[in-house]
């Protein structure tokens, strides 16, 4: 997990470049853990390190978002069966 406080001028200069892009990007919120996250366009909620894994890949647009959830979303059956195993 990203120090916050360490990569907050990357955090919003990505938050800036999602709206840019047309994206509707929520205030952070911190989870019980600790994790820094947002909510993006209508559906998702990412964290920090995940907007910041797509800064870092050049991939910080709606595209890059929408892959992103989608393949969080096809790993997450397997992690449950896994976990279930």
């Amino acid at each position: 997990m990203t120090n916050f406080a360490e990569r907050a001028d990357d955090i919003v200069r990505a938050v800036h470049l999602l709206r840019q892009h047309g994206l509707a990007v929520g205030f952070p919120m911190q989870t019980a853990n600790g994790e820094i996250i947002f909510s993006v366009g209508k559906d998702f909620t990412l964290t920090a390190d995940q907007i910041l894994g797509l800064l870092e890949r050049g991939e910080l647009h709606a595209e890059g978002v929408r892959r992103l959830v989608e393949a969080r979303a096809s790993a997450t059956p397997m992690r449950r069966q896994a976990a279930s195993s």
